[in-house]
C-alpha cells in the first residue's frame, strides 16, 4: 500500500512543528468553517477541529476515510469520502491543504471558482515556481495565468522532506492564498484550451475563434499580459456558450 500511496504522491506529513506552523499562518477563528481536502491521516485534521467552528474534511482514499471516521472523534467534523474538486456549492471561510501534489492543479482550479476568504496549500516547490511564472518565461503555464488573475499568493516557509512519510523526492512550500476574482468553471475549460496553443500567434488564435484583432500584435498565447489573454479566454468561453 505505501508504494501505492507513494506512486499516487500520497506523502503523509508527519511533523508535529509544520502542523503547528501550519495553524499559526491558517489563523482559523472560533466561529469560521474550514473546508480541508485531504484528510490524510488526520494530523492537520484534528487541529482545525479544536480551532474552528466546523471543519468538512474531504479524503478519497477509502481506507484513509475509514481510518479517520475511526479516530477523528469531533462533534464538528464533516468527513466526507468523495473527490473534493468535484464538489460544487460549498460554503466555507478558509481551506486548509496537503494534498497529493498529483492534485496540485485541480486544488487551484477548483478554489479558482470558490467564494473564500483565505486558504493555507502546501504544494512541491516546482509548483509554487509555476503559480508565479510571468508572461513569456520557460515555466509560464495555463495554471501561472489562472494564479495570477485569480489570486494573491504568497510563500510562507519551506517544509523539510524529513516531514514527510515516506519522505518524498522533492522540495515542499506552505503558501498563503487569497482570493482576488471568482470565475465559473467554463471560464477555467476555456482557459486550458486557449492556452494549448500557447506557441501560436494570438491574432490568429482569436480569428480561429471568431473574434475581432484585441491587438495582440505579434504575440504568442503566452506572451499576452494575463488582463488581455482573459479577455481572450471570456469572449471565447462567450462563443463556445452560444454554440453549445
Amino acid at each position: 500500500m505505501r508504494n501505492k500511496r507513494k506512486a499516487l504522491g500520497q506523502h503523509m506529513l508527519v511533523d508535529p512543528a509544520v502542523v503547528s506552523e501550519t495553524m499559526r499562518a491558517a489563523r482559523i477563528g472560533g466561529n469560521e468553517t474550514v473546508c480541508e481536502g485531504g484528510t490524510g491521516r488526520g494530523i492537520v485534521t484534528a487541529e482545525l477541529c479544536k480551532r474552528a467552528k466546523h471543519v468538512i474534511s474531504y479524503e478519497v482514499d477509502a481506507k484513509l476515510y475509514h481510518s479517520a471516521r475511526e479516530r477523528l472523534l469531533y462533534p464538528n467534523l464533516d468527513l466526507v469520502n468523495a473527490d473534493l474538486f468535484r464538489t460544487s456549492d460549498l460554503h466555507f471561510d478558509a481551506f486548509v491543504s496537503n494534498l497529493p501534489y498529483s492534485r496540485s492543479r485541480d486544488a487551484f482550479e477548483w478554489l479558482a471558482t470558490q467564494k473564500f476568504k483565505r486558504a493555507i496549500v502546501m504544494v512541491q516547490r516546482e509548483f509554487a515556481e509555476k503559480l508565479a511564472a510571468k508572461p513569456g518565461t520557460k515555466k509560464y503555464r495555463a495554471i501561472s495565468a489562472l494564479a495570477n488573475y485569480c489570486f494573491r499568493i504568497e510563500e510562507l516557509f519551506g517544509v523539510d522532506r524529513k516531514s514527510f512519510d515516506p519522505p518524498p523526492m522533492v522540495d515542499s512550500v506552505v503558501l498563503r492564498v487569497l482570493p482576488a476574482r471568482t470565475i465559473p468553471k467554463e471560464t477555467v475549460a476555456s482557459l486550458n484550451l486557449v492556452f494549448s496553443k500557447r506557441n501560436r500567434k494570438a491574432s490568429t488564435v482569436a480569428a480561429n475563434s471568431g473574434i475581432a484583432d484585441l491587438h495582440y500584435g505579434n504575440s504568442r498565447i503566452d506572451e499576452l499580459t494575463v488582463s488581455k489573454l482573459f479577455k481572450l479566454v471570456e469572449l471565447n468561453t462567450k462563443n463556445v456558450i452560444h454554440a453549445s
